[in-house]
């Protein structure tokens, strides 16, 4: 908490988990656990907030309320607080007088805090915010309090389903019943909503059918469209609900691209987009207690479904978060779901989908124009082809090395994948020497790349006595004697 707060007296610190998934409508409150300021018991005490406020959603209001117990009236004299992120929201309020409450009774303010000024910062757009809802009680009827801090917990239960579609744009604008996109949970056969898509007059709809959300409480639902013709930033589209959940229709201007006038009748334009949905909800089951110690904000529920008896708390050191949409498209390589082709190597076979195969490589394309079950790749190694497709779908390589990079870098240009023939060229030319040139240069000649065959030439002119001194040269001058003749030549007329 901010260093700059020091609260005394007895204090009580609410945590209000996944706060940002509160399904109460204005005029609705959330109560804390019930708490006690003094060993005795007498008097119990609770925090009531209103999430969109008691009668203005603009704000949120906060109150300190007299549960039962104890005599008729108690006299009180007490500030509230709200932390985010560990700083404070706003000063503690204090109430400029002692307030005298009977049982059922409340004080605080309607508009405590505006939700904009929760809401614009940027801890609080985590999967799993959480706020603190405060109170220091300096003096409660005279009596002795118990000093110190005080813990409570209110976790309201959410989850999240993602997932990845690949889209063809011809595919779409010739179907007249494209499937329907299913969210469910993971073994549940009933979605909680189905994503429909429809193209027509170069536009994308888009609708949300809500199937079986009688139980959901709050909902929301964020759909990416990444067109992988354009470098354009994503469209993106994110809808809430409160209560129950109706039908959503959007609309966005979608022109496919069109094949330019240069471009020869064979010649394939790509059309596939990425649609990836993230749906989040809640059922609004929460759980209360309070706690001896201070566990702190990264708590989470470990199965929500299972309430009753009460779940423990895990303390999770890294909060897991929900797939990103490339962590989603590589769990759709390495576990193999929804794979539409087999592609045979040297030793065994892989499974690959054909619309990412097709999206990310133009000689891919072609090769898959015809719609196969099953392609070979055996010129190769098993190795390298597993990189490869692993970059297919993440446009990331890993742990390279120099045999590997060289034959990876063969096949992104036999296959017409630039990015990671650029990628395999800055570490190709990083780690150039004196006894892998003679490699590089052949790998660049037989791959027609004159960029790099070019500043091989200049390597092997710069270093020619360290170079051609090597046995892997006098090896490669023995195989391929004519490019080693056309080195001695470079050197010759560069020192002419």
């Amino acid at each position: 908490m901010s260093d700059e707060f020091n609260p005394r007296g007895f204090i009580y610190e609410w945590r209000i988990e996944n706060f940002s998934f509160c399904w109460h409508k204005t005029g609705e409150y959330l109560e804390s656990p019930i708490f006690h300021t003094e060993s005795s018991g007498e008097t119990s005490w609770r925090l009531r907030l209103y999430p969109r406020g008691e009668d203005d959603g603009e704000y949120i209001s906060c109150y300190l309320f007299r549960s039962e117990g104890g005599p008729e009236v108690v006299d009180v004299d007490f500030e509230l607080f709200i932390f985010v992120g560990g700083i404070l929201i706003r000063p503690p309020m204090s109430f400029d007088k002692i307030y005298s409450l009977k049982n059922g009774e409340t004080e605080g303010e309607k508009a405590f805090v505006r939700r904009k000024e929760i809401f614009s910062r940027q801890v609080a757009h985590k999967e799993h915010f959480t706020l603190v809802f405060g109170c220091n009680i300096f003096n409660e009827g005279g009596k002795r309090l118990e000093e110190g801090k005080h813990y409570g917990r209110t976790t309201i239960a959410m989850e999240y389903i993602s997932g990845m579609e690949i889209n063809d744009g011809d595919e779409l604008i010739n179907s007249e019943n494209h499937p329907d996109i299913e969210v469910k949970p993971l073994l549940e056969d009933n979605p909680f909503i189905s994503i429909n898509l429809l193209y027509f007059n170069e536009s994308l709809v888009i609708k949300i059918h809500p199937k079986n959300c009688e139980k959901i409480r709050f909902a929301t639902c964020k759909i990416t469209i990444i067109k992988h013709w354009e470098k354009e930033n994503p469209i993106v589209h994110f809808r809430y609900w409160i209560g129950e959940m109706k039908e959503d229709i959007w609309r966005y201007d979608l022109p496919l691209p069109q094949k330019d006038a240069e471009q020869d009748a064979e010649t394939s334009v790509q059309k596939t987009f990425f649609l990836h949905y993230n749906f989040g909800y809640s059922i609004g089951v929460e759980y209360s207690s309070n706690e001896l110690n201070d566990y702190g904000t990264d708590l989470w529920i470990e199965d929500f479904s299972l309430l009753e008896p009460p779940p423990k708390f895990v303390k999770n050191e890294e909060p897991s978060g929900y797939l990103t949409a490339v962590e989603t498209v590589k769990s759709l390589y390495t576990s193999n779901s929804f794979t539409d082709l087999n592609i045979g190597t040297r030793k065994k076979t892989c499974s690959a989908h054909k619309a990412i195969l097709r999206a990310r490589s133009s000689k891919l394309y072609e090769m898959l124009k015809d719609n196969p079950e099953s392609i070979e790749i055996l010129n190769f190694k098993d190795d390298v082809v597993r990189r490869f497709l692993e970059f297919l779908y993440t446009d990331n390589v890993e742990d390279l090395f120099w045999p590997v990079t060289i034959e990876l870098y063969q096949m992104a240009a036999v296959y017409k994948v630039d990015l990671l023939r650029q990628i395999c060229v800055k570490f190709l030319k990083k780690n150039l020497n004196f006894k892998n040139v003679s490699e590089l240069l052949s790998a660049a000649v037989t791959c027609e790349d004159l960029p790099l065959k070019g500043y091989v030439q200049k390597y092997i002119i710069e270093h020619d006595e360290e170079v051609f001194s090597t046995d892997e040269w006098q090896v490669f001058a023995e195989n391929q004697w004519k490019l080693a003749e056309e080195c001695m030549l470079w050197k010759y007329e560069n020192k002419m």
